[in-house]
């Protein structure tokens, strides 16, 4: 299905500056709070599982600009609504901007979650803007945007957002995430009802379609070194203190820790 001209996804973003450093400067030599954090190994290269919920976790030898030591949260599977292809769309956990989704939001996020960190969640989606949140519950029955421009959301786990009545939205595979509901995002944060941190603002997206997946996932390198797919919490997704490719780091260690523990 196709939907498009939410609010959210006509944010103003012109003022972000794209070669961007990428770090925030309270961030250095900080683990970011993910020493406990629990990891579920969904498989390497061919074998990967991709589907909404899961985090693609790129091999060292990845050489794209945007790709290279990334970790990516893929939240949908679908038609694209442009071009009618089948792609699989993510945004990158773990590549924060320096500006606020206040300064960038062109006035349409207001309150305290103005104060959100923007990620760079990819090169593609014409400057749109998407929200990832853990409250499917609680805005449930109020609010006006989705995060995304909605065009891939053919099988995307339930995602998409229901700011119209009353029926609870589904969370994004299995990860206890959800998308979109700004304005009673906005609402819920403001009144103290949810924290701020339980959202999270990513510019742009990265998009594949089936095969480019297939092309990824087929790269190993003569070390055996490949992409790699994981479901972590939610709370690992939402976290605002990453500095650049700091996931990526993370997951990349705890997994190889796992496959030498597990003998795989």
């Amino acid at each position: 299905s196709s939907s498009s001209g939410r609010s959210l996804s006509t944010l103003s973003m012109s003022k972000l500056d794209p070669p961007g450093s990428g770090k925030r400067k309270h961030d250095e030599g900080s683990d970011a709070g993910l020493s406990n954090t629990k990891v579920r190994y969904l498989g390497k290269g061919d074998r990967a599982i991709i589907r909404p919920g899961v985090v693609m976790v790129a091999p060292g030898h990845e050489s794209s600009h945007f790709l290279m030591k990334s970790a990516i949260f893929v939240y949908g599977v679908g038609v694209d609504g442009v071009t009618g292809e089948h792609v699989t769309r993510g945004v990158i956990i773990d590549h924060p901007t320096a500006f606020t989704m206040g300064e960038m939001g062109g006035g349409s996020v207001v309150g305290v979650l103005g104060n959100n960190v923007l990620f760079r969640g990819g090169d593609a989606g014409n400057d749109s803007a998407l929200l990832l949140h853990c409250h499917g519950d609680k805005l449930a029955t109020s609010g006006s945007s989705s995060g995304g421009d909605g065009d891939s959301g053919g099988d995307s786990g339930g995602n998409n957002n229901n700011d119209s009545g009353g029926t609870p939205p589904s969370p994004i595979g299995n990860s206890g995430l959800y998308e979109g509901g700004l304005q009673s995002a906005m609402d819920a944060a403001d009144d103290g009802i949810v924290s701020p941190d339980d959202f999270k603002f990513f510019f742009n997206y990265v998009q594949f379609t089936d095969n480019e997946i297939e092309g990824m996932l087929h790269m190993e390198d003569s070390a055996g070194d490949a992409w790699m797919s994981v479901e972590v919490p939610p709370d690992f997704v939402l976290n605002s203190d990453y500095g650049r490719g700091e996931a990526w780091t993370f997951l990349r260690n705890k997994i190889q820790q796992m496959l030498r523990q597990d003998e795989i």
